[in-house]
């Protein structure tokens, strides 16, 4: 069954760990209701594609997810509307996994949010060139930066990477099951997925990681943020 069973649980005990932190200020918590059937039928129908047996449980769940922290103490130049686009110098902590009507859009790359991917890309994700391709070949799930976000990649087994540079590198990120993304996710306490995550900086080839198997480690968390992300 994967992550997504127990989901909200391991959210809202993030949460609860993230407002014990004494030098962490979180901001916004929300946590929408359920997507109907209609509501997942026509996203499915919006970018031709299922969606994995995981997203599609996760949406069943609850529609979309957002949190966002701080450093306390810190401010910050913009918060993100949950839901919306992150802006430049936002808190560093952020989750802002997209209702599905929203997510499941083929706007994404005319809008600039979601690179052109290539056939020779989904060759190398799947393995062999895809025939038929997908209608749509990628969409933003998890908009949690304006200039990096976690994508789902279409192919016969749909993956998650995080895209750097405002979406136009497809290249520097691992791969990832729907339920491994949640799993980092949660592990790193929605910090940033590339760097904290996902991201090997054009030193190898992308791979596939099947688990997430660093602990959370919040106090580590906490210094990264303090060194690497910048404040007003």
């Amino acid at each position: 069954m994967g992550a997504t069973p127990t989901f909200r649980a391991r959210f809202e005990a993030m949460v609860a760990c993230l407002r014990a932190h004494p030098q962490v200020e979180v901001y916004e918590v929300v946590i929408g209701p359920p997507a109907s059937e209609v509501d997942l039928r026509e996203a499915e129908e919006a970018v031709g594609s299922p969606l994995p047996p995981a997203l599609r449980e996760f949406y069943g769940a609850h529609d979309g997810v957002f949190l966002e922290w701080g450093l306390r103490g810190r401010e910050y130049a913009s918060r993100t509307v949950p839901f919306g686009w992150p802006d430049e110098r936002q808190p560093p902590g952020c989750i802002n996994l997209l209702p599905v009507r929203k997510a499941m859009s083929t706007s994404w790359r005319a809008d600039r949010h979601v690179g052109p991917i290539q056939p020779q890309d989904l060759a190398a994700m799947f393995g062999a060139m895809l025939e038929p391709e997908p209608p749509v070949r990628v969409v933003c799930v998890d908009h949690y930066s304006r200039c990096k976000h976690g994508d789902l990649i279409f192919g016969p087994e749909p993956v998650m990477m995080v895209s750097d540079d405002y979406g136009a590198d497809m290249g520097s990120s691992d791969c990832v099951t729907f339920s491994t993304y949640l799993d980092m996710t949660l592990a790193i306490f929605g910090a940033d997925r590339y760097y904290c995550g996902l991201g090997n900086g054009w030193t190898r080839a992308p791979q596939f990681m099947p688990a997430w198997t660093s602990p959370p480690d919040l106090d580590r968390t906490v210094a990264w943020m303090a060194e690497n992300t910048g404040g007003g």
